[in-house]
């Protein structure tokens, strides 16, 4: 009988499960962890997207030279682009590829004075990693980007920029100058107070 009583509370006690303790220690390892993998991954995960934006750019840009043989011009803004199936360029390039994060097209800039007939072109990227060799901090329209592919004939870029109030934003799980117009909170005026609050506060 005393067996019996003993088996029963034995397994009563094995039918409970994890106890309040034990469950908060498995979730605090879990939350470790995770905390871990992620800030060893992000720099290469930004390293990784910063490469792909690059090799893109310079497929954009092979067709847009190859465009440039066949029409004696550069492509228009209306072809460099990812929507619409990204096929303005074909068959020089199959699909227009997106930015890996923002999913939105590269900015395109073609000759602004040859409007119908673009006699060279920029295109811009911004690059998530900042000690990147070709990190090239607010250049582009509005300062907004960092990485910067041109056709062999396009001008220098400006060496100085207009004395405007220039905000950075966490956007992506990385600090990057907002775009004029661009709505994000919180927002901070200079990227040393970004980064050192990103990505706790992303831009909403």
């Amino acid at each position: 009988m005393k067996d019996k009583s003993f088996e029963k509370i034995l397994k009563s006690k094995s039918s409970q499960g994890m106890t309040l303790i034990e469950l908060l220690v498995v979730v605090s390892i879990i939350s470790i962890l995770v905390f871990v993998i992620t800030v060893f991954l992000r720099p290469q995960i930004f390293k990784a997207n910063d490469a792909r934006r690059k090799a893109e750019l310079k497929r954009i840009g092979v067709a847009a030279e190859e465009y440039e043989k066949d029409n004696n011009c550069y492509p228009p803004t209306s072809l460099v682009t990812c929507v619409n199936g990204g096929i303005g360029l074909r068959p020089y390039i199959d699909v227009i590829p997106c930015d890996p994060v923002t999913k939105n097209s590269y900015f395109y800039e073609p000759d602004p004075n040859n409007v119908a007939c673009p006699k060279w072109y920029r295109i811009y990227a911004s690059l998530q990693n900042q000690t990147d060799v070709d990190y090239i901090p607010n250049i582009g329209p509005s300062s907004a980007y960092s990485f910067i592919y041109t056709s062999p004939n396009a001008p220098a870029l400006p060496t100085s920029i207009p004395n405007v109030n220039i905000y950075y934003g966490c956007i992506n799980g990385s600090c990057r100058q907002l775009i004029e117009g661009e709505e994000c909170t919180p927002n901070w005026d200079s990227m040393d107070n970004c980064n050192s609050r990103c990505p706790e506060n992303p831009c909403i």
